[in-house]
Order: C-alpha cells, then sequence, then structure tokens
C-alpha cells in the first residue's frame, strides 16, 4: 500500500479535483488522507467535502475547522481567514457541518503512520523548523512508541525531516528516499492556498513501508476559483504570502477590524 498525504484543501475545488484525478492517474490503488483544513479560504466548503467523504477518505480536524465551528478565536489568523471562516460558517450545510464535528484530532493512517494538522497537542502548531519538528517527534513518541511516520500539515509548505537528515523545506518535487530505522516529519505541502508564490496543488505519496515519499505538485484552474471568490465575497487570492512594507500595516488593520465582527457573529450553521 502507498498512501496520498494532502492537507490544507481550504474549499479549493478545483485543487481538489486536480490532485485527486492525478492520485488516480499516477498512484491508482493509495490509501488517501487528510492531515485537516479543508474548509477555510475557498468557495466550495460542501463540494470539498463531498468529495472526501464519498471516497472515505479518512480526515483530521485543522484550525480552520475549529475556527468555523466555534473552537478557536481567531487571535492567530489573518484578515482573509477570518473572513473565510465566518462566510463558512454561515454558508456549510447541516451535514458538512456535523462532518467536521466529527473529525478526529489525529488518525493512524496505516501501522506506524500518524496523521495529524499542526502537532499532535495543537491543530495550529506550526512545525516548521528542527526544533519544533523534534518535538513533534517527541509527542509522537510519548503516545505512539513504534511510530515512524508523523505526517503534518498547517504549515502550506512541503517538507521533510529526520533528526539524522535535518529539516528540507521542499522547493523542487520529486522522490526522497527513507532511511530504515529513522523517525521522519511528513509536511505534503497544501492542495488549495500555496504560499509558494505560484498556485500549485501539493501533495505527496509516501511508500506504506517508509522506503521513500515523492513530493508532487500541479498547476490547476485557478482562476475559476478566484472568480468563484469574488463572487462570495472572500479575498481572492489562492497564493497567500505574508506582507511587507506599508502591507503589513494595512493586514494588521484588517485584521482587527474582520477580528472585531468576527467575534460578534453567530457560531452555528447556516447563520444560527
Amino acid at each position: 500500500m502507498r498512501l496520498a498525504l494532502i492537507s490544507d484543501i481550504h474549499g479549493n475545488l478545483e485543487a481538489l479535483d486536480t490532485v485527486l484525478e492525478d492520485i488516480d492517474a499516477r498512484t491508482p490503488g493509495a490509501r488517501i488522507v487528510c492531515a485537516g483544513d479543508i474548509v477555510g479560504y475557498g468557495p466550495d466548503p460542501d463540494a470539498c467535502v463531498d468529495r472526501l467523504r464519498s471516497r472515505g477518505i479518512p480526515c483530521v480536524m485543522g484550525n480552520h475547522e475549529e475556527m468555523v465551528l466555534g473552537r478557536r478565536n481567531f487571535s492567530r489568523c489573518v484578515h482573509a481567514g477570518i473572513t473565510a471562516a465566518v462566510w463558512t460558517r454561515r454558508e456549510i450545510s447541516a451535514a458538512t457541518r456535523g462532518f467536521l464535528e466529527r473529525l478526529p484530532r489525529c488518525v493512524e493512517a496505516a501501522p506506524g503512520v500518524i496523521v495529524c494538522h499542526g502537532d499532535l497537542a495543537d491543530a495550529d502548531t506550526y512545525v516548521s523548523d528542527a526544533e519544533r519538528a523534534d518535538d513533534a517527534i517527541a509527542q509522537l513518541h510519548a503516545s505512539w512508541p513504534d511510530a515512524r511516520t508523523l505526517v503534518c500539515g498547517h504549515t502550506h509548505h512541503a517538507a521533510l525531516y529526520s533528526q539524522t537528515t535535518g529539516f528540507e523545506r521542499v522547493s523542487v518535487p520529486g522522490d526522497r528516499e527513507l532511511h530504515a530505522g529513522m523517525v521522519y516529519v511528513v509536511n505534503p505541502g497544501a492542495v488549495g492556498q500555496s504560499r509558494a508564490g505560484a498556485p500549485l496543488a501539493c501533495y505527496a505519496v509516501l511508500d506504506s513501508r517508509g522506503a521513500s515519499v515523492s513530493f508532487r505538485a500541479l498547476a490547476y484552474d485557478h482562476r475559476t476559483t478566484i472568480a468563484k471568490m469574488c463572487r462570495a465575497g472572500l479575498v481572492p487570492s489562492v497564493v497567500l504570502q505574508r506582507p511587507t512594507g506599508i502591507w503589513r500595516y494595512i493586514e494588521s488593520w484588517k485584521r482587527r477590524w474582520a477580528r472585531y465582527w468576527a467575534e460578534r457573529a453567530p457560531t452555528g450553521g447556516n447563520g444560527t
């Protein structure tokens, strides 16, 4: 068995469909697992949940699911994410909301392969360097002493880490060899909300025997996604990057204003 690892779909149906089609074509029979953030930012939360549910794809809860459900505040979210969380909370169906409410914090996707969103303690932890990856491995050992792989999402950057080889932020897709006896942290990157400077849908395929992981990045019809975001009143971007210069201050003001209104919005589905 091979595991197809996806994460951070963020309501982007065009990106998700492109990834699922690529998995079916290039890795038929792979078991797909999702490391959270199915919703948020994008205009098609119901459709994305329906895709995963219809295929029986195991998923974990991300920080955006927590925000949509009212289980996490907006203190660490950018204004685009806050705006989308409030919109998603209002627009999703009862069936989608029920699906999100039942998501676990982590799953064992295959023997020795544990999937979470941030780390095992908090969906909003960014496992983005060697120190945080070491902490995540310590959590893994505490709960699953025999596990060899921890799959994380949340950072929107593909990455691979072991205590021997160090932390690699994967900028060039391709295969990476995994060595027997090592414990790895794998981040497949984001399906639907890139932070790598280009509108690409990323995922990874893990050899269930632990011999290799293949990182993949695909072009998709992002213009259709952006047009849908415009119609929905969402921030029309599928490539969010950290603002610099004066834009940092503008983003800070927008974030405070969005948070003010979000904290006064209802938390139930369909405006309840």
